[in-house]
């Protein structure tokens, strides 16, 4: 990461940005938690190495996110604690990922309009079509079982 936050003109952007990239950090760990647990009852090998993909993919988003933290603040974000994950059933515990994984992609989308820099820009618009991607694949899965 090469940007130096403090040379764009719109510092309350920034300032606006700072406690949703800490709820985003947060988000992304627990989801990247979830689908790790997730993977562990996936009935075929395929699905379970999709879902394993989204657990990456989500901690990935949690690093790009805390990279831009630490560009705008200056340190680094300690996240609070991971939320537990008690999933008993794979179908269930699929569904309800769906609508999320939707928002994010939307939340992601709406990010990216709003940022000021290109690599901002560039990595909410990476992070949008990542989540759009896994919210696609959802019911791909569930026909997989």
């Amino acid at each position: 990461m090469d940007y130096d936050c403090s040379n764009y003109y719109d510092q309350s952007y920034y300032m606006s940005l700072i406690p949703r990239l800490e709820e985003y950090i947060n988000d992304e760990l627990n989801d990247s938690n979830y689908y790790k647990e997730l993977a562990k009852l996936a009935p075929t090998p395929w699905a379970r190495d999709i879902i394993s993909q989204f657990s990456i993919d989500e901690a990935d988003h949690a690093e790009r996110l805390q990279e831009m933290y630490m560009c705008i603040t200056g340190v680094s974000y300690i996240p609070k604690p991971l939320n537990p994950v008690m999933i008993k059933d794979y179908e269930k515990g699929l569904k309800i990922r769906s609508l999320p994984e939707t928002k994010d992609f939307r939340k992601y989308g709406e990010e990216y309009l709003m940022a000021y820099n290109k690599y901002f820009k560039d990595s909410f618009f990476r992070m949008s079509q990542i989540e759009g991607s896994h919210a696609m694949l959802i019911p791909i899965l569930l026909e997989e079982e």
